[in-house]
């Protein structure tokens, strides 16, 4: 039996309209994967930064660490301890060398050591601390209730290691990534070690040049 031509329109028109949508679908896939391939950053970025929910700290000035203090600036946020005899030093180094490295990109960038360890590292302890490697670094303590509301949005692990038998000095083991935060105090990228100073700053000019 023929087919009537209402029926042949009918048809020819569900199979042009399959055939665009399978078009658009490898177009978009195509695209999502030219957008991958030129992004070529070392660091993990998030295609739309995350919003982090109310915590509460304190800063080596006293001050309140909360989301606004990580607002109207850019923001590194490394996690460590004072005590910590290679990873935290090693990490703060290359931070400094990354601040004097950005000078002249003219942002206002923080950078600021949040302690994983804050039964002993008292807001005293952490200025002597994180200003010996720079005097605008910022070290971050506070109740384990408060670093537990920052830690667990961002997948921090930390645990207190047991000490040798006879000692009390103990260490911990922390994650050694590097957070930054953009000026609307939103989680931005992630950078994860190794951590090379020419991979971190040449990442944040082009995420600095993308947000503009």
């Amino acid at each position: 039996m023929s087919k009537s031509p209402k029926s042949a329109f009918i048809l020819k028109g569900v199979i042009i309209i399959i055939l665009a949508t399978a078009a658009g679908i490898l177009s978009a896939r195509f695209f999502l994967q030219r957008t991958v391939v030129q992004d070529e950053l070392e660091a993990t970025r998030f295609p739309v930064a995350r919003e982090i929910q109310a915590f509460e700290l304190v800063d080596h000035h006293n001050q309140v660490f909360d989301n606004a203090a990580l607002e109207k600036h850019w923001s590194f946020l490394f996690f460590g301890y004072t005590y910590c005899p290679d990873v935290c030093p090693t990490t703060l180094s290359v931070l400094n060398s990354i601040a004097q490295r950005l000078q002249d990109t003219g942002a206002d960038i923080r950078f600021v050591m949040v302690t994983v360890d804050p039964e002993r590292d008292t807001p005293e302890r952490l200025a002597e601390f994180v200003t010996y490697f720079n005097g605008d670094f910022l070290g971050v303590t506070g109740t384990d209730q408060g670093l537990g509301q920052l830690t667990r949005q961002l997948g921090i692990l930390y645990e207190r290691v047991q000490p040798e038998p006879g000692s009390e000095a103990y260490l911990m083991d922390h994650t050694a990534a590097v957070f930054l935060f953009d000026p609307d105090g939103r989680y931005h990228a992630v950078f994860s070690p190794p951590l090379s100073v020419e991979a971190i700053a040449g990442d944040f000019r082009k995420m600095l040049q993308d947000y503009q």
